[in-house]
């Protein structure tokens, strides 16, 4: 098996949020506006996979082409949400295919082995629920009480001016949040992953080139309080839970399709690279450095290879990095600019969040609402301890990387792009396009 020395990264950071007509708060935003998508789940399915096969061939094409096969691992992310439906989640039924394996073999056609040998593809995630009957669930009485409230507390806030404002919304806020305690449906969420090195557990021989990983963390804006044009028949935020996830085992896979985070490129004897995909909020949580650092990780805690972040509201964090000495962080985005309500486009050196880092906002040619970003960090300081309020811990320190690493390239709108993601295209970003990185396997001490 090959084992690579450089790396490259490539994020697509087309903007994942909902067709909205506007966000509902200031602090973890709650979403008003509609479901975009083909009522249809292959038709769905089909017009996702182009855009993202688009942007993936695009990037492909950028590449040297004088590079050594095996030489160099490219690393593709794209955002949290890209895949779902009219009403949200695929909405399925128990003798109905699980639409994350509808999605796992559709993108399993579209990069063949033969043409991405030498890739990693995390394609996003997938929202769905399982529901035994669906005309039974719209039937629930509970369903409308919840969403006829959110509705009412909504409106009541945007009329409101004044000290008011802040109680209604506290008041919509804790109600959403007590639903969650309440559900009418469990929704998963899930990465899709594409390896074309076959992947292992830490602990298990799985030699999976398909994969999911699954987020836990349900926040605030993941799903619509209701939806504008008026339909019913849709999953809003109030109606949901993810599952309970039990990581006192570990968070590494036992399974390609089990919800653990974390797994394993095998090069050859004594040479492999463990690699995290952590979901969004779960970051917030320190998912990732809570599990490396935990008893049931199997050998000493020295941190991941590669630690990758695909959201819709999240950046890196200082204190949630989990990945070793001379490891990468990264992170590609579908709902906001790290840089604000005045994005560039322009790649940037700095610390966001305490994370020293490069940085390059997604500017959305179809609206101003519409963004997103990349981020890429490298450690070289590896995080001690699980909890970083222990005082015995400390988070990780990190390389000053020069911007000049990060290149924007264009993507070029589908026909059919604006019947599925309403924020455009978005872009291509890649860092160490022409210059590949150092992708370094040696294991480093967390001391």
């Amino acid at each position: 098996m090959t084992a690579y020395d450089r790396i490259r990264f490539i994020g697509y950071p087309i903007p994942t949020d909902h067709q909205t007509e506007f966000a509902v708060g200031n602090v973890g935003n709650m979403m008003v506006g509609t479901y975009l998508g083909d009522d249809d789940l292959h038709t769905d399915v089909a017009k996702r996979v182009a855009v993202l096969s688009h942007a993936v061939t695009t990037a492909k094409a950028l590449l040297p082409s004088d590079e050594e096969p095996g030489s160099v691992l490219n690393v593709f992310v794209a955002p949290e949400f890209f895949w779902h439906g009219t009403q949200g989640p695929y909405v399925f039924q128990p003798d109905e295919r699980d639409p994350a394996e509808v999605i796992l073999e559709a993108v399993d056609a579209a990069f063949p082995a033969e043409d991405f040998a030498d890739w990693l593809l995390v394609c996003g995630t997938v929202i769905s629920t399982q529901v035994a009957d669906r005309h039974a669930l719209w039937a629930e009485p509970s369903i409308d009480v919840r969403n006829d409230t959110v509705r009412a507390l909504t409106e009541q806030y945007r009329k409101a001016s004044g000290a008011i404002t802040s109680l209604v919304y506290d008041m919509l806020r804790g109600f959403v949040v007590q639903c969650h305690s309440y559900p009418n449906v469990e929704v998963r969420n899930r990465s899709i992953v594409l390896s074309r090195v076959p992947v292992d557990g830490v602990r298990a021989t799985l030699q999976a080139t398909l994969l999911t990983t699954e987020k836990y963390y349900d926040s605030n804006e993941d799903f619509l309080l209701y939806d504008v044009t008026g339909r019913r028949d849709v999953i809003t935020e109030q109606m949901t839970a993810y599952p309970i996830l039990d990581l006192t085992g570990g968070d590494d896979k036992r399974d390609p399709r089990d919800p653990y985070a974390i797994f394993r490129h095998v090069y050859g004897v004594d040479d492999h690279a463990d690699i995290g995909v952590e979901i969004c909020l779960d970051h917030a949580d320190n998912r990732l450095r809570r599990s490396i650092a935990s008893p049931a990780w199997p050998v000493k805690p020295d941190g991941l290879h590669l630690h990758l972040l695909p959201s819709c509201g999240m950046q890196l964090t200082r204190d949630g990095i989990a990945a070793g000495v001379g490891g990468w962080a990264f992170n590609c985005d579908g709902e906001y600019a790290i840089a604000g309500d005045h994005p560039t486009g322009t790649p940037t050196a700095g610390s966001p969040n305490g994370v020293t880092s490069i940085y390059t906002d997604v500017v959305s040619e179809v609206s101003a609402h519409y963004s997103g970003h990349t981020q890429l960090a490298r450690v070289t300081s590896a995080a001690q301890g699980g909890d970083p309020r222990d005082l015995a811990s400390r988070s990780a320190s990190y390389e000053t990387l020069d911007a000049d690493i990060a290149t924007v390239h264009p993507v070029t709108a589908l026909d059919d792009l604006g019947s599925v993601f309403a924020g455009g295209p978005g872009a291509l970003h890649i860092y160490g396009l022409t210059s590949p990185l150092p992708f370094s396997r040696t294991p480093a001490s967390a001391d």
